[in-house]
């Protein structure tokens, strides 16, 4: 007898296998879109940790041209969304899940930098023009989100339009370190 076991009835099939539907295109962008936004998060996640004290103008100048980068990143980042949005390609809830972050890492950027103490004068000049930059880029993405969350995503094209402006301003700020 050996080996064998007493089995009676029909063997037992194997579970069966589900084989997921073929993405959309909508879908396969939002899935891009959710790794670019992770990406900004990080990138800004990881130069707010570059903002400490600063002994020279040198030295703030980088942090301000740092802190300028990132929070471009983020305006960019919101002006690809509003686009895919504009598109239909861009759900309501990712659109405003999104806007939320890039709108908390700028304020981020914007509390780490304003941390920062200005050595100079010329540093604190510096300092009041990049600090107001930056509430009009979170006030620009407040907006945004708002209207994200309210499902007024048609408005978002024109509450976007300063965006571009905004993003060259701080191109500006970002060249004030030679590369």
């Amino acid at each position: 007898m050996g080996d064998e076991v007493g089995v009676t009835g029909p063997m037992p099939q194997p579970p069966s296998v589900r084989v997921p539907p073929v993405l959309s295109t909508a879908h396969r962008w939002g899935r891009a879109a959710a790794c670019a936004s992770a990406g900004v998060l990080l990138l800004v996640l990881s130069l707010c940790g570059c903002v400490s004290s600063s002994r020279t103008d040198t030295d703030y100048r980088n942090k301000a041209a740092n802190s300028a980068e990132a929070v471009r990143s983020s305006v960019e980042t919101a002006r690809l969304l509003v686009r895919a949005v504009d598109a239909g390609k861009s759900p309501g809830p990712y659109t405003s899940r999104t806007l939320s972050q890039l709108e908390g890492a700028v304020g981020s950027v914007s509390t780490q930098f304003g941390s920062v103490q200005p050595p100079t004068r010329e540093s604190v000049r510096l300092r009041t023009g990049l600090i107001d930059l930056l509430d009009e880029v979170e006030s620009v993405l407040s907006e945004l989100r708002i209207a994200a969350r309210q499902g007024r995503l048609q408005a978002l094209p024109r509450l976007a339009e300063p965006l571009p402006g905004l993003s060259e301003r701080l191109r500006r700020f970002q060249e004030l370190v030679p590369t």
